[in-house]
């Protein structure tokens, strides 16, 4: 379960924020590995074309997935069920009044965990990155600004219906027909990669850390050593680090992702152990793609779609905003959670 769900994280990373809200709102449609509009036409692949992300994230995971068919079954599972005393699983059970709580708070967390990734981490690489400092000095030195800046005033005044879409479209291409365009848009590009590369370092030590710490904290205070971080962690990293030096920004991230992934791999680990045997794939399967896919991803359209109508500055400010008020948010919401999550059956 927890392998098919880091899976699915890492596809997602991949994909623009666009996309992401299109896939939501039912705009686009997903057939196999490609992401098409309305049309037909073809709008995303889910593999990237970053080799880096595919050898971090779906190499290791396709091959993962190969060999779980030969990974032994759980002792007790294999005794019930050829003595015929497992029983079936029901979605309705796990609103029955012993597991309605849990359900409903491993829901919401996972919904949490999830509202972090996409309403903020994720948006850092693609909509985030030509509104750092030094980007926009790149954009401003290179004669850029000015023209990026005239198709925003553009793209008001067609809302309004006072010009016609045409000059956008015109405003639009005076700016990928300006000579210095592919150079900044390549520069942009390696720093996209630069702080996503923080970001999977940062996610990468969360995954070590819980390991060790697995070993020796209880299960509800090991999930609150990395939730309060993060409740004033992300608005520090959005609302003040994110146009100041960039290396503190980019420490900041490392950060960000250490918490959050931190918080998925608790909940993967956690999850099978709160339900009864028979019902831990279901219980987890539904935490997992009902709090956090149906629910955590839309973080991704709150952001950019609704929360950003409320700021102030450029679209890459108002996006930064916009997760700061989400990662806050979320992170205090999992730690009210906290107390009411039950212990594991093991331990209680």
């Amino acid at each position: 379960m927890s392998i098919l769900s880091e899976l699915g994280l890492t596809v997602a990373r991949s994909l623009p924020p666009e996309t992401l809200s299109g896939l939501a709102s039912g705009a686009y449609k997903l057939y196999g590995g490609v992401v098409r509009n309305a049309g037909g036409q073809i709008v995303s692949h889910l593999v990237a074309s970053n080799a880096t992300q595919s050898l971090t994230g779906l190499i290791p995971g396709a091959l993962i997935l190969l060999i779980m068919p030969f990974v032994p079954e759980s002792a007790v599972w294999k005794r019930k069920k050829q003595d015929g005393s497992l029983k079936r699983a029901s979605i309705g059970e796990l609103f029955s009044p012993g597991l309605r709580r849990t359900t409903i708070v491993t829901t919401l967390l996972s919904a949490c965990g999830y509202a972090a990734a996409f309403g903020a981490l994720q948006l850092t690489p693609s909509a985030m990155t030509p509104g750092f400092p030094d980007m926009v000095e790149l954009r401003k030195e290179k004669g850029l600004l000015p023209l990026e800046a005239k198709v925003i005033a553009v793209q008001e005044k067609v809302a309004k219906g006072e010009v016609q879409p045409s000059e956008l479209a015109a405003a639009r291409k005076a700016v990928k027909d300006h000579p210095n365009y592919q150079e900044v848009q390549e520069k942009i590009k390696a720093k996209r990669g630069n702080i996503q590369l923080w970001q999977e370092l940062g996610g990468l030590s969360g995954r070590i850390l819980l390991a060790v710490l697995l070993m020796f904290v209880p299960s509800r205070a090991l999930l609150r050593i990395f939730v309060i971080p993060g409740i004033a962690l992300f608005p520090l990293t959005y609302f003040q680090l994110f146009q100041g030096e960039y290396l503190l920004f980019a420490t900041a991230i490392f950060f960000c992702g250490l918490v959050t992934v931190a918080q998925f791999s608790y909940l993967s680990e956690l999850l099978p152990k709160l339900f009864p045997l028979h019902l831990r794939g279901t219980g987890s399967s539904f935490a997992t793609n009902v709090g956090g896919r149906m629910i955590g991803t839309m973080a991704a359209t709150l952001n950019t779609e609704v929360l950003i109508q409320f700021f102030a500055g450029t679209r890459p400010v108002k996006v930064a905003t916009a997760a700061a008020v989400i990662g806050g948010s979320v992170y205090l919401i999992a730690l009210v959670l906290s107390f009411f999550l039950p212990n594991p059956k093991a331990e209680e």
